[in-house]
């Protein structure tokens, strides 16, 4: 077949297959039914606009210390290692006490003498004072054994006090725990000499956490008057933990232009432990009111340009018009449109990703 016949029988074909077509519509025969996409809507209202503060904090403890000795010493005993759980008064640490129990009984016993000088002294002013009484005997005999029995008295409160300062200083021989808590270091060795201010281990309450988070100065008035707070940790994830704000110390630092936020979690059984980042989610109410969209119905462009297909119903014909929107702020799933839609719009928020300028759709809600 040369190539000119076979082009004119191709056109031929052409021609053949739009005639058909063009009987076909002509006898009300459709070629292609044309689908009518279904959409979800939403109708605009005015919502409060918040502020959403994503901020990054650290876990920390209500009591952490370095814990030492009240008095000087040779240490005999140590109870506990880094890393192990202690109930309040459990005993961690032992001195060598050997001088001071010897110092102890010595008090012991001064004040037991001293006691028996006063029973002593009182025996002689009775019997002074009923000598006296029937003429046998002076009356400044009473008054010297009476002197007598406040010396011996006196001497004896000594004593006394003595031998409670030598218990005092012998009980601090023994170092308890302040509180209960996890030794995160231990500092002392048996044999080692230890003094008074020396830290033998670190201490770390294990209950009551929080989060202290650096805030700009910005939002530390707004924060006085309260937020909702949420915080979220890499154990948990996906998880956001309910939390309030428990302190605002307002002692800012003058570089970073921040003061501290103390956050509580509303629940104490988190895996977090102290020295753990957590990330503190701030809801701050703005105190206005504006329009608010889902964030599902902003088209946004390569080039900038931020829409949203506006519904337009016309009778039973429901179509679509896009239109171009300034949005704001982005709080709970919504976004804040500053321009190009007002109350009472009707908005596509699904369905909406390839709609065409006037193009007919149904409600699918």
């Amino acid at each position: 077949m040369r190539p000119a016949e076979g082009l004119t029988k191709r056109a031929h074909r052409l021609v053949l297959t739009g005639l058909c077509v063009t009987a076909a519509t002509c006898l009300g025969v459709p070629v292609l039914a044309q689908t009518i996409p279904p959409v979800d809507t939403e109708v605009v209202r005015e919502a409060p606009v918040v502020r959403k503060l994503e901020l990054s904090g650290t876990v920390t403890s209500p009591h952490a210390s370095q814990i030492s000795t009240s008095v000087g010493g040779l240490v005999s005993k140590v109870y506990f290692d880094s890393g192990a759980h202690v109930k309040t008064g459990d005993l961690m640490l032992e001195l060598d006490a050997e001088l001071e129990e010897a110092a102890y009984e010595q008090a012991e016993a001064q004040a037991a003498q001293a006691a028996g000088e006063v029973k002593d002294a009182k025996r002689r002013l009775r019997i002074a004072e009923s000598l006296a009484k029937r003429k046998y005997g002076p009356q400044n005999e009473v008054e010297a054994r009476q002197a007598e029995v406040d010396i011996d008295t006196a001497t004896h409160e000594s004593f006394k006090a003595e031998q409670k300062r030598r218990q005092v200083v012998l009980q601090r021989h023994q170092l308890p725990a302040p509180y209960d808590g996890v030794i995160s270091k231990r500092m002392a060795e048996v044999g080692q000499w230890v003094t008074p201010g020396t830290a033998v281990f670190e201490l770390v309450a294990m209950h009551d956490f929080r989060v202290d988070v650096p805030v700009p100065q910005d939002y530390y008035a707004r924060l006085r008057q309260g937020a909702d707070v949420r915080i979220e940790i890499d154990a948990l994830p996906g998880e956001l933990v309910p939390a309030t704000i428990g302190a605002l110390i307002p002692v800012s630092d003058p570089d970073a232009r921040t003061f501290t936020l103390r956050v509580l979690p509303k629940r104490n059984d988190i895996p977090i432990t102290p020295g753990m980042s957590a990330r503190v989610l701030i809801d701050l109410d703005t105190g206005k009111q504006d329009v608010a969209v889902n964030r599902d119905a902003l088209i946004r462009y390569p080039d900038g340009r931020i829409t949203v297909w506006v519904v337009k119903q016309d009778g039973d014909t429901v179509s679509v018009t896009e239109r171009r929107v300034e949005i704001g702020l982005a709080f709970d799933g919504r976004v804040q449109v500053l321009k190009g839609l007002k109350e009472g719009d009707r908005v596509v928020v699904r369905g909406n990703e390839s709609l065409r300028e006037g193009q007919t759709v149904k409600l699918a809600s």
